[in-house]
């Protein structure tokens, strides 16, 4: 790799940073002041509710056209919108508009942004595709290192400053981030030809046609995704009613998840691809993601619980790094942008559902139960996803066996 292109993979490096740092810093606080205005599990998953609601609404509008436009650019206008927000939020309430609904908008806005689709799509124009697994392990892994700084910091932050002060330094740090993605030098795009947003969006699921792999990676962390946001949509209550614990308790739990993800990421950097098995270690890894949901709703101590969070951070990346490498592989480029925007609305689709359940359960059932049922379900569903490939993989092991006898024979 040519050192223009490494400068450009630590600009992108350096823009994720900044706007993962600003981004859960301010997912953070919004949260904090909402639970601390209302008390209310309802308004805490109304908040979680909207934030994915405009994240699916901004897939399915200007998903199927990101491979228009240079990624750099969706990038920056991601996070002008996402500044603008917290800016909105500060006024609001330097005016004296404390109300919980202002929060809603604020989150609301925040979410129409398609960042995550654009840097995922820049990738492999910067990097050497021997090397998108330990990229993109590398990318991934400092992203998540980033947030277990920011969550303590958050928590410590918030019981010094006011949430005005906490609000005007989030606007900073997107424009920090901004100022990162300007300096990326991005390869002119390669898309053949203008297409309606209905075409751009059916060349996107043909993709999924000729690939039914990807339907299945789909199919699995669309479960996932209903399970991890109807239990972290009541984190605060979690952490401060069955914890009993704080706002650096919270930032303290809320950071166990990416430092065993920045762990996670260290191993599968260093590992060797595991080949036919590949999707059975993938599955595995959210079969343990589910146990550790069964755990954190048996325990009602911060340590035991932070242990716990952070060992299914170490599993996470054996599913992240490896789904997106193939994505990386299997997707022409000049049409991945748009692909890993079906992923999103794919995998988001179950989310809205998973807030409600998770509001609802936690509300009239209680919150263990809700922590129960989650792991129930995702054990399930990637234990049929063990299974099934493994199955396909010894099939595959015996039938590479049988060729190589056959040509040693022949």
């Amino acid at each position: 790799m040519s050192r223009t292109w490494s400068g450009n993979l630590g600009w992108l490096c350096a823009d994720q940073m900044r706007s993962a740092f600003a981004g859960t810093f301010g997912t953070f606080i919004l949260s904090w002041m909402l639970y601390e205005l209302t008390g209310s599990k309802m308004a805490m998953g109304g908040l979680w509710l909207l934030n994915i609601a405009g994240q699916w609404l901004v897939q399915w509008i200007a998903g199927p056209f990101i491979d228009r436009w240079k990624r750099v650019t969706v990038m920056k206008i991601s996070d002008t919108i996402r500044g603008t927000a917290y800016l909105f939020v500060w006024l609001m309430w330097i005016a004296g508009y404390r109300e919980a609904y202002i929060l809603w908008i604020g989150s609301f806005m925040s979410s129409i942004q398609i960042y995550d689709a654009a840097a995922g799509a820049l990738i492999p124009k910067l990097a050497a595709a021997d090397r998108l697994v330990r990229v993109n392990a590398a990318l991934s892994g400092t992203v998540q290192l980033v947030r277990v700084l920011t969550l303590p910091a958050a928590g410590i932050l918030t019981g010094i400053f006011t949430s005005e002060v906490l609000l005007l330094l989030i606007m900073m740090l997107f424009i920090g981030a901004w100022i990162s993605a300007a300096y990326i030098q991005e390869k002119p795009q390669t898309s053949g030809g203008r297409r309606t947003w209905k075409g751009s969006f059916k060349q996107g699921l043909q993709i999924y046609q000729r690939n039914k792999i990807l339907y299945g990676l789909a199919l699995l962390i669309s479960v996932t995704s209903f399970g991890v946001f109807a239990t972290q949509a009541m984190y605060v209550p979690y952490v401060t009613g069955l914890l009993g614990g704080g706002p650096l308790d919270y930032g303290l739990f809320s950071a166990a998840f990416p430092l065993g993800y920045v762990l996670g990421s260290i191993i599968v950097g260093r590992l060797r691809e595991p080949g036919a098995y590949l999707y059975v270690i993938m599955s595995a890894a959210l079969f343990g993601g589910g146990i550790t949901y069964i755990l954190l709703a048996m325990t009602n101590r911060i340590t035991p619980a932070l242990v716990i969070e952070m060992a299914a951070g170490i599993m996470m990346p054996f599913w992240n790094v490896y789904s997106n490498t193939l994505y990386y592989r299997i997707v022409p480029e000049n049409v991945l942008g748009q692909v890993l925007s079906v992923r999103s609305m794919l995998t988001r689709a179950m989310t809205p559902f998973g807030v409600m359940y998770g509001t609802y359960c936690a509300s009239a059932i209680g919150l263990p139960e809700l922590f129960i049922s989650v792991g129930v379900l995702i054990c399930s569903v990637s234990g049929a996803g063990i299974l099934i490939s493994g199955v396909a993989a010894k099939r595959s092991a015996r039938q590479t066996q049988w060729m190589l006898k056959n040509k040693l024979d022949g």
